[in-house]
């Protein structure tokens, strides 16, 4: 419905809704941290949209690369990187005059994009590659590019899977502090660990097939890696770098999230319609919530306070709250045409 709503998580209400205008498709949206803006990208448009949070005008709108679609704020809410996914690029935006102060060329299908905690180098998942580029957010320049699994040392023998349809990196993962990303490669099945201060590969680690992209425990102890490949999750210990743990899922996972201080975690299974709960101070499944059947779940975001989780779901239309504490699903009916994403300001936020 080229849109984005506001829903109050205090009632589970709809507030507003801020219209994009047509052939928009907005993939996802996102606050800056003083939570004044709101940045929509429209995807099928090339454009990025700008609004204003308490007025809900639409301040600019400019245009960037071929299908933007994931992107990241810098902590002080001054600078937008927009993964400009079919076109090779990232947009820097310059979020104090609202205008686009960079192209940066050098990617295979951009997808996430992480800044580090001083806002100084900014972190790119090549997901047509088998390797993360890293920006220096002073010049705008792509100053390395750091190779991520084993896949591309194999791809001569096997070129038919290898270099039809790449399946690389989705997200770089930092751990709260920064000081190192977790990068899981699709094809090769494995997660580089990268030192940010020297911005090299410290350790591999062996997951399971196809994994997607790793998500951190709230204290950063933990990284969760689905693996999509075999319909598993491994656990990763951050002190050593081991996988501690293997979590039976669903397929087609799409997120996985944090309650009550990340002592339970949600898993999005969009094939099976339902959510995996664990418990992780034991690292085992307690129970599956089944939200509907033959429906398409999509992402999910956590409130900052660690109680709820809103989830979407794009072929319902609907949003579904989950309380952290009694894993009971309320239902937000009719928020708009096929809900992709949410962001909750000062959330842990996500998307494909």
């Amino acid at each position: 419905s080229n849109d984005v709503v506001a829903i109050d998580t205090r009632t589970n209400q709809f507030i507003t809704r801020f219209v994009c205008g047509p052939w928009c498709n907005p993939h996802m949206s996102m606050l800056t941290h003083d939570g004044k803006k709101l940045l929509v990208p429209g995807t099928k448009r090339n454009e990025l949209m700008i609004f204003d949070v308490a007025t809900g005008e639409l301040t600019a709108s400019l245009a960037v690369g071929m299908s933007p679609e994931h992107f990241d704020v810098s902590p002080d809410s001054k600078l937008a990187y927009i993964a400009n996914f079919e076109g090779g690029t990232i947009s820097a935006i310059d979020l104090t005059r609202n205008v686009e102060v960079a192209r940066i060329e050098g990617f295979s299908e951009p997808h996430g994009v992480s800044f580090l905690p001083d806002g100084s180098k900014a972190y790119i998942a090549n997901f047509g590659a088998h390797e993360v580029g890293v920006v220096d957010t002073k010049t705008h320049q792509l100053i390395k590019r750091i190779a991520v699994g084993s896949a591309y040392k194999v791809a001569a023998l096997n070129p038919d899977r290898y270099l039809t349809e790449i399946k690389g990196i989705a997200n770089v993962t930092l751990t709260p502090d920064g000081r190192f990303g977790y990068a899981a490669d699709g094809d090769s099945g494995e997660v580089a660990v990268i030192d940010t201060a020297t911005d090299n590969v410290v350790t591999t680690i062996l997951v399971g097939k196809e994994p997607w992209r790793a998500y951190s425990s709230p204290d950063g102890r933990f990284m969760l890696v689905p693996n999509n490949g075999e319909g598993t999750i491994s656990v990763i210990s951050t002190e050593s770098n081991k996988v501690v743990a293997a979590l039976r899922c669903g397929g087609g996972m799409t997120g996985v999230n944090f309650v009550n201080g990340g002592k339970k975690a949600y898993a999005i299974s969009s094939e099976e319609g339902a959510v995996y709960v664990y418990d992780m101070t034991g690292f085992k499944e307690s129970k599956r919530l089944k939200i509907g059947s033959q429906i398409q779940l999509e992402t999910a975001s956590t409130t900052p306070d660690g109680s709820k989780v809103y989830l979407t779901c794009s072929t319902t239309n609907s949003v579904y709250a989950i309380d952290g504490s009694t894993d009971k699903v309320s239902t937000i009916p009719n928020v708009g045409q096929s809900p992709w994403a949410v962001t909750i300001l000062g959330g842990y936020n996500y998307c494909h």
